[in-house]
């Protein structure tokens, strides 16, 4: 009877160590490419949305909206991808986006050393798609805004909406605060 305990035993570890390695393989072995960059015009003290995202059908088409929108408002952005993001402080900006995808039950790790090297985060809004949308991740106590969504093209507007609901915080808070 032992031998079989020990056989079940490793069968068990085997599958816990292929089934979490089979989380974060796909990353590796096909990663989300960066969204190509692109830029509005700055108006003299104007406001800047910094965007960063990885590339999906659905993300391509959620930050286009946000583009629309924040044009339409005459909020300048800024798009890059989320590598991009390892030279970016969220002071510089009005309001940062990063548009990520929950790998592994974590955060993309890029996303993660951004939000590790950050003094401040109150700026900061994190979408982080995921099969059913409900994963959000752990705040460690830090102030930035987090929001989940699936990635269904059914529910764009809807998450842009809820985007721009958290980005029209940030506009509005930074024109309450007297610059110096």
């Amino acid at each position: 009877m032992k031998p079989n305990r020990k056989f079940v035993a490793g069968c068990c570890c085997a599958v816990l160590l292929f089934f979490l390695a089979g989380c974060s393989v796909p990353q590796g072995l096909w990663p989300q490419k960066d969204m190509i960059g692109s830029e509005t015009a700055r108006p003299d003290g104007g406001q800047v949305v910094l965007i960063a995202s990885r590339t999906s059908d659905f993300k391509k088409v959620l930050v286009a909206k946000l583009h629309e929108q924040l044009a339409a408002e005459g909020v300048a952005q800024k798009t890059i991808g989320i590598e991009e993001l390892a030279q970016v402080y969220s002071t510089g900006y009005t309001a940062v986006v990063v548009i990520n995808t929950c790998l592994a039950w974590g955060l993309d790790h890029d996303v993660q050393v951004f939000l590790d090297r950050q003094k401040t985060d109150a700026n900061i809004i994190v979408l982080t798609t995921s099969g059913d949308g409900t994963w959000l991740p752990d705040k460690g106590g830090r102030d930035f805004d987090a929001i989940s969504a699936a990635s269904k093209m059914t529910t764009v507007d809807v998450v842009a909406r809820d985007v721009m609901a958290s980005i029209h915080s940030r506009l509005h808070d930074e024109k309450q605060t007297p610059k110096h």
